[in-house]
């Protein structure tokens, strides 16, 4: 016995069942395992007889009084309660149940009839009657439901209805949800009209299911409102998709609601609201709530469930040995699901103490996220591992853990939190200087397997262009030039298109492919470019015009624009057209005073000024090649290259062994490197010039010059 200002714990409903044993006459069937002693107590001033039945507990009873034609059942918090009206009434006690009746059965009158037959098929008003809740869990499951098909069947069509609900009220009541909701889909597909209490029931029966967007759907017409408990289930739906902020909202309100439900609903609903309170860390909240879920009783398969959201509440508010006592609690029970929760917890709090190393947490949540799938607690494991993965570099095992979420569970709020750290991780490597010590291909490889990450817009666009900058880098220029053809063909308008395509275009020059750079250049004109652009891809256009052996017409593009890029592009044109005073003159005017200046000839320059000399030499100009040897005979002293000077700028004959030694290494240089980089020193700011500076390691290396012998 308890003794206490409350009820500890609320009476269990009983339920009274009416059975015809013949014409006009029935028993009355009260469910009751294992019930005490018959008593007959009696008024000794009027003379009233009760009946009255003990047992032990649970509390269990009649939660409202009920007339019927020969006796009443009175309203009891343990025990049943009779007042008999006929004086030869009689209780017969059974292991599980107590029938009442007479010597010759309870006579019925007609009108009786009629009320028990309408009772059978008539509608209830209320979503659930909690005595006949209680009735049909602890009934003979096979009779109550073969009364109950017997009597959906025998019912007439306007009747029918309401004896399928009753047939689903009793699949719920015995955790039948599946069945419940297959019988509430024939009634309402039949009934053709909205019905509230079939709605909600149905609803009832998904969320029972764990379908809580059906649910939600189902909940959300017009026409069901707020009647019926509605907002609890609203409320459930929502806590059992993680969105706790809503389900702690739909919650307010809803305790005399939550009142009226049967116990074992109103412990599943309680959990959820408790599961929302400290989703949404509302812990005082919580704590209120755990102390309801006391007072109505926690039944022993609840208890490892409920040892996680303890274990949950206790961390929250700071008492973290409490709440690993709690979580092992969960560990080591028999219910798997909560098992793997606790298991779970216990480890991030056991990690954030620092008492599991880092190694040895990813290969515990390895473990776990494999043997157990397909709720939450994967979904926090595939997160928590994730992020683990991320911090230590293992990038493509993180964008793995990624991809396993989205495709387990899709619709969940832990998933999208995965998928943002995984975008976030993925920008940092792509758009800051995070992955530059990933080695080129590995970037390459982590870029296309995960290229949904990609962000839309902008931000997209310029990790494509840096992308294809560090493939440049290292050589891999069909792979750079697919990423940006791909925006010039599909992503790009106007003055930004152009500017990717002069990009593209330095890329295809270094490829060795000036007509696709030729067709990228003419495909992507615009008319309202800056002139630095312009200029920029016009540059472009003659170089490749001239690869292309169009040498005139190149000079042509380029006739009208002045600097040092366009004076060496025009010698390099001449050079190749084979006009070798003119690619001279040109070179000279390009170094302009330099054989002046105190500073040493770069190794470029140097190559310059022999290309010059060689120039005069072919273009029999004796006169500017001395002119020439006289300005640079001091500059090339002492360098490298001073005994392939004074061999090039003889007055000797061309046809000298030593002479086409040095003019045949000459006449191999490539020409194109320092074309992008005077390229990219006058355009610092254009997409050209990226590319340019980026693939200057990756251009082949110009053959090496042999030392001249000497003669």
């Amino acid at each position: 016995m308890s003794l206490g200002d409350n009820i500890a714990v609320p009476t269990r409903p009983l339920g009274i069942a009416r059975s015809v044993a013949a014409k006009n006459q029935s028993t009355i069937t009260i469910a009751f395992d294992q019930p005490g002693k018959l008593h007959l107590i009696a008024d000794p001033d009027i003379g009233d007889r009760l009946m009255v039945v003990t047992a032990l507990g649970p509390a269990r009873g009649f939660l409202k009084g009920q007339d019927f034609v020969e006796l009443r059942a009175l309203a009891s918090t343990q025990g049943v309660v009779l007042q008999p009206i006929a004086d030869d009434l009689t209780a017969t006690i059974s292991p599980d149940k107590i029938v009442i009746g007479r010597p010759g059965g309870l006579t019925l009158s007609a009108g009786v009839v009629a009320e028990r037959t309408a009772s059978r098929f008539s509608f209830n008003p209320l979503l659930f009657d909690t005595q006949l809740w209680g009735f049909d869990r602890h009934a003979n499951y096979n009779e109550r439901q073969n009364d109950l098909i017997d009597d959906a069947a025998a019912a007439p069509e306007p009747k029918r209805y309401a004896a399928r609900l009753n047939l689903a009220r009793f699949y719920l009541a015995t955790d039948m949800a599946a069945e419940a909701k297959a019988v509430l889909d024939v009634a309402l597909a039949d009934q053709r009209v909205d019905d509230v209490t079939g709605t909600v029931l149905k609803a009832v029966a998904e969320v029972m299911l764990d379908r809580p967007d059906e649910a939600l759907k189902d909940l959300a017409g017009a026409q069901v409102g707020n009647q019926l408990g509605a907002p609890i289930w609203r409320a459930v739906a929502f806590a059992r998709m993680g969105k706790w902020a809503e389900a702690r909202e739909r919650f307010k309100g809803t305790t005399d609601a939550l009142a009226a439900l049967p116990i074992e609903l109103q412990r599943m609903a309680l959990q959820e609201e408790l599961r929302a309170a400290i989703g949404v860390h509302d812990f005082s909240g919580a704590a209120r709530i755990f102390d309801e879920f006391e007072g109505i009783g926690v039944p022993p398969q609840m208890q490892p469930s409920m040892a996680v959201l303890t274990g949950k509440l206790d961390e929250g508010l700071g008492r973290t040995e409490d709440a690993l006592t709690a979580y092992r609690l969960a560990a080591d029970s028999p219910d798997r699901s909560a098992a793997a929760q606790g298991h779970l917890r216990e480890l991030e709090l056991r990690f954030a103490a620092g008492v599991i190393q880092r190694k040895d947490m990813i290969g515990e949540l390895e473990t776990l996220t494999t043997v157990w799938r397909g709720d939450e607690t994967e979904t926090e494991g595939l997160k928590l591992l994730a992020h683990l993965y991320t911090e230590d570099g293992r990038y493509r095992a993180a964008f793995h853990v990624m991809r396993t979420a989205l495709l387990a569970h899709p619709n969940s709020d832990l998933t999208r939190q995965i998928q943002d750290e995984a975008a976030a991780t993925f920008d940092s490597l792509f758009l800051s200087d995070k992955g530059d010590a990933l080695p080129p291909i590995e970037a390459l490889g982590l870029f296309y397997d995960y290229r949904e990450l990609t962000p839309i817009g902008r931000r997209g666009d310029e990790m494509i262009r840096k992308l294809a900058d560090r493939l440049v880098a290292v050589d891999l220029l069909d792979q750079a030039a697919e990423l940006l053809q791909h925006q010039v063909d599909h992503r790009l308008q106007g003055a930004a298109r152009a500017q990717v395509a002069t990009r593209l275009a330095v890329i295809y020059l270094m490829n060795r492919k000036p007509d696709r750079a030729l067709a990228t250049l003419r495909a992507t004109r615009v008319a309202d470019l800056s002139n630095e652009l312009r200029d920029e891809r016009l540059l472009l256009e003659a170089r490749a015009l001239s690869d292309i052996g169009r040498h005139e017409l190149a000079l042509e593009v380029i006739a009208n624009i002045q600097g040092p890029q366009a004076q060496r592009l025009r010698a390099d044109i001449l050079w190749a057209a084979k006009r070798w005073k003119d690619a001279a003159e040109q070179i000279e005017v390009l170094h302009g005073e330099r054989w002046k200046d105190f500073a040493p000839l770069t190794e470029a320059e140097r190559s310059d000024i022999l290309r010059a000399a060689i120039g005069y030499a072919l273009g029999d100009e004796p006169m500017g090649l001395a002119r020439f040897r006289d300005k640079y005979i001091a500059k090339m002293a002492g360098t490298p290259d001073q005994r392939a000077f004074e061999v090039v700028s003889a007055p000797t004959d061309t046809s000298g062994n030593e002479f086409q030694d040095v003019a045949k290494t000459l006449a191999g240089l490539d020409t194109l490197d320092a074309f992008l980089r005077d390229l990219g020193a006058r355009y610092p700011d254009s997409g050209a010039a990226s590319a340019a500076v980026a693939g200057q390691g990756a251009a082949s290396p110009p053959p090496a010059k042999p030392e001249p012998q000497a003669t």
